[in-house]
């Protein structure tokens, strides 16, 4: 009988342990990314255009190249969305975004992450994201910020010439950008 005991406790502490080990993985502190360079205005002389969202919208998902991942823009917000399968179960993923800076690389803050209605902190959903996603060549999260990093080279290849995105006023309908040869 004193077996039986030794055994439970030692399998209490073995758990105990698992979810000490699992809370530190999985909690980091982000900061909000930085609005510094918000409505980025280019120096360099070139063609300006404006795009309305569903334009911007089908860009980026014909430049991602992966039916798993897709962008959606409206008037409403600004929404990445991907399904996975792992272990036989379909992982549902939704992640709201707000522009926050525009020049070279367009920065995305994260305002909201959905993981299957997992019940984990918002920091916690980045670490999990950050550290498991597998994205396109051009996009990609920050590691100090909660925040979606799109470099404009991906609108550069789609387009081939040089594109700066120098505003986004997407509740508007309307994406601004300098384009040079």
């Amino acid at each position: 009988m004193n077996i039986w005991k030794w055994l439970f406790i030692i399998l209490l502490l073995v758990n105990v342990g698992i979810g000490i080990w699992l809370f530190t993985i999985l909690d980091g502190s982000y900061e909000a990314p930085s609005s510094e360079n918000d409505n980025y205005v280019s120096s360099e002389s070139g063609i300006e255009i404006t795009m309305n969202n569903d334009a911007v919208e089908s860009v980026l998902n014909e430049s991602i190249n992966d039916d798993s991942l897709s962008i959606s823009v409206d008037e409403t917000g600004i929404m990445l969305d991907a399904v996975q399968e792992a272990y036989g179960f379909t992982i549902d993923t939704s992640i709201e975004l707000d522009p926050v800076s525009t020049g070279d690389e367009v920065v995305f803050e994260i305002s909201n992450i959905n993981i299957s209605d997992l019940p984990l902190t918002q920091d916690m959903l980045y670490s999990l994201i950050r550290t498991q996603a597998d994205l396109p060549e051009g996009i990609r999260f920050s590691d100090a910020e909660r925040a979606l990093i799109v470099d404009s080279a991906v609108l550069t290849e789609q387009l081939e010439w040089d594109v700066k995105v120098d505003s986004i006023d997407y509740e508007n309908d309307e994406w601004y950008f300098s384009i040079t040869r």
